[in-house]
């Protein structure tokens, strides 16, 4: 368990809740399970151990609301708790085939591989296009969101088809999508959060990456449901 200033040094919270997260998460997963072909869950990393020394929570078991509340008796909302779910990570849809595409898409990787000091790594993926995202999103891959980079025009129609059929897979899926002022002035996909790189202001870049974490640790608020 580690105290609040985590937040800081990892911004995209991966890997520890807080007891109002842990709460929130398991009531949206029960809702959410209910109709999603990938079950989320969330798993315990660690023993933990009531200041009395009781154990409360044995490694690598599931939290359900029960475990949640029985968490609340012993800890306050300032502690953290070393978490696992299977929907973390940032998944890139960036087609590098041509120099715009790879210009581009360096950028974006560049850009969320420094979101928390290059921690994230291991969390982040990226793929040519929503036809390879789908072959991974059916076997192993479960990222929380996307970014939509750049698609080549020729493919674009076959892309926003693959699209559907990825958020049919996972439609909780959440989605970014960046244009740039010169590389991509038009969105492909301009019903979901637009996030503009404008070459004449140095701060679009910062905005991205603000978008991104707002949009990564929002919590699934079971209204929406």
């Amino acid at each position: 368990m580690e105290k609040e200033d985590q937040k800081k040094d990892n911004p995209l919270r991966i890997g520890v809740c807080n007891l109002d997260e842990l709460e929130e998460k398991v009531k949206a997963f029960r809702v959410m399970n209910q109709s999603a072909l990938k079950k989320r869950y969330i798993l315990s990393r660690e023993v933990i151990t009531a200041p009395g020394g009781q154990v409360v929570l044995q490694k690598s078991s599931e939290v359900d609301i029960s475990r949640a509340k029985l968490l609340r008796r012993h800890f306050s909302n300032e502690d953290n708790f070393k978490t696992f779910q299977p929907d973390e990570g940032i998944v890139i849809i960036s087609d590098m085939s041509s120099p715009e595409g790879i210009s581009l898409s360096m950028d974006i990787v560049t850009q969320i591989m420094n979101i928390g000091g290059g921690a994230y790594e291991g969390f982040i993926d990226r793929v040519d296009s929503f036809t390879d995202f789908l072959n991974l999103l059916k076997k192993a891959l479960f990222p929380k969101l996307l970014i939509i980079g750049y698609i080549p025009p020729d493919r674009l129609e076959m892309e926003k088809i693959n699209f559907v059929r990825a958020k049919r897979v996972d439609h909780y899926i959440r989605a970014i999508e960046l244009t740039h002022t010169t590389m991509k002035p038009q969105p492909y996909f301009p019903k979901i959060k637009q996030v503009h790189i404008d070459t004449a202001d140095p701060k679009s870049w910062g905005r991205f990456i603000i978008e991104i974490v707002r949009e990564y640790t929002k919590p699934y608020f079971i209204e929406d449901f």
